[in-house]
């Protein structure tokens, strides 16, 4: 997840998940639950397929590699979809009628292949599948910071500055059918439970726990957890034993929690990521299930990757250093895969709890990252795309 914003007082962009380890019918798995061999080993082409696809910064991204396609949001106003097997681009999604009127901060992808947008116009777009022609979402009425897809629904979910969570149908037109009321400061991170569940940080430190097929009120009100904003947010992969049911959120102190809503209980409490001047940030936040190799794996504003083992009380197994600040993460088959500031992809073994390699994969700072059992794809600063074959 692409957890720190481009400038003071940005979006923090993000590329949409979909609810990890969701049980529901037609959920896009956000990671794989394993990778081919030479995933831990490096790329059969360590270049990779470049597509230089903007001359501004890409921001977020989503992929349905069940139908082969990757879209970028890019902070020139476009997606771009990118074919998820040749890395070349597809289309774009941007029109004198349609499309995005400053940065596109987040995207989702649907199961049938449709793409939702958020920018910092406060609009959301809705394109077809295969297409060009987008349909407005008008209802935000500030910068909108997340978009996931909902697996009970089959709709959407977004955030946004306006301090709202929506819920939105995306059939052949993207229709607003709740909006959840309850934060008093901007929604900046959001996490989709394969029951339908949400989860919602924001800027004032507090999380809502929402169950919109029971309620439009909050469920659950954890206000000011964390001390300045809250940085990262995910349901724990629904599969695992151990964490499956619970959420996970990380703040601008540096610390990790873990909630438990059954019981309305915090199980742990871990100061992470803080630095000798007491400073820090949990910036992303993957747990659980095979994806994690059962692990919790974050990384932070401190330079470093963290493994967890919630099999050992959230005992912390390794610290790994990275070369500079991460702005994104995915996780496949016990790989945690971090890009950073400067351009490089480390691929880290959880369970080993040590850097296999890195990729010099873009010139500036990397912001998205996608994964399938044999591919890597990439976007940031640089305005390209990459993509490493296995």
């Amino acid at each position: 997840r692409t957890r720190a914003g481009i400038a003071a007082g940005t979006v923090a962009a993000s590329p949409a998940r979909a609810a990890p380890g969701s049980a529901a019918a037609g959920a896009l798995p956000r990671y794989p639950d394993t990778v081919v061999g030479s995933f831990r080993s490096g790329p059969s082409d360590a270049a990779g397929v470049l597509e230089d696809v903007s001359d501004r910064p890409s921001l977020c991204s989503a992929a349905n590699w069940a139908r082969g396609e990757i879209v970028v949001g890019s902070s020139d106003h476009a997606l771009y979809v990118i074919d998820a097997v040749k890395g070349k681009r597809k289309r774009t999604l941007y029109s004198k009628t349609a499309g995005h009127t400053e940065w596109v901060s987040c995207v989702a992808m649907t199961p049938e292949g449709r793409v939702v947008s958020g920018g910092m116009d406060s609009a959301m777009w809705l394109w077809p599948a295969g297409g060009t022609r987008g349909m407005r979402m008008d209802g935000h009425e500030g910068a909108v910071s997340q978009v996931e897809f909902n697996p009970s629904t089959g709709g959407v979910v977004s955030a946004s500055y306006d301090k709202s969570v929506r819920l939105w149908s995306v059939g052949a037109r993207g229709t607003e059918t709740a909006c959840l009321l309850g934060h008093e400061a901007p929604v900046l991170e959001l996490s989709v439970g394969g029951d339908g569940k949400i989860v919602s940080g924001d800027r004032s430190g507090s999380v809502l726990l929402w169950d919109p097929q029971g309620s439009s009120d909050a469920s659950w009100r954890m206000k000011h957890v964390h001390h300045g904003h809250v940085t990262a947010l995910v349901w724990a992969d629904g599969r695992d034993a151990n964490i499956g049911g619970t959420f996970l959120s990380g703040g601008q102190d540096g610390v990790l929690r873990v909630w438990d809503p059954r019981s309305k209980s915090n199980p742990a409490k871990v100061q992470l990521h803080v630095n000798e001047q007491g400073h820090g940030a949990v910036s992303q936040i993957c747990a659980g299930g095979p994806p994690c190799g059962g692990y919790i794996i974050t990384s932070g504003a401190d330079g470093t990757a963290r493994v967890l083992d919630p099999r050992k009380s959230f005992a912390l197994m390794s610290t790994l250093k990275l070369t500079n600040f991460p702005y994104a993460m995915a996780v496949a088959g016990g790989l945690a895969l971090v890009g950073c500031g400067d351009g490089s992809v480390h691929v880290i073994d959880a369970a080993a709890g040590s850097t296999l390699y890195a990729l010099g994969a873009h010139k500036g700072a990397v912001r998205a990252i996608e994964a399938s059992s044999d591919k890597l794809f990439t976007s940031g600063d640089d305005g390209n795309t990459m993509l490493y074959s296995y």
